[in-house]
């Protein structure tokens, strides 16, 4: 499941949400509204991959922890 979604956003742009918070996506506490459709794609794709990276290194930690 993909953490990370688009919605509209006000006057035709586009903003990034966190389906844990429900809440607009920051990166360095900037919220991510008001983008064009490539650049929210781009967002989404990015932070999708992150999550999973990050997930994966607590799979794997918790994998060493056990051993």
């Amino acid at each position: 499941m993909r953490r990370y979604n688009l919605r509209h956003d006000v006057d035709g742009k586009w903003l990034v949400v966190d389906g844990v918070t429900v809440q607009p996506a920051k990166l360095d506490d900037v919220p991510l509204t008001g983008m064009g459709w490539p650049e929210a794609c781009d967002m989404v794709a990015l932070l999708n991959c992150l999550d999973a990276i990050e997930s994966a290194a607590r799979d794997y930690e918790a994998l060493a922890a056990a051993e």
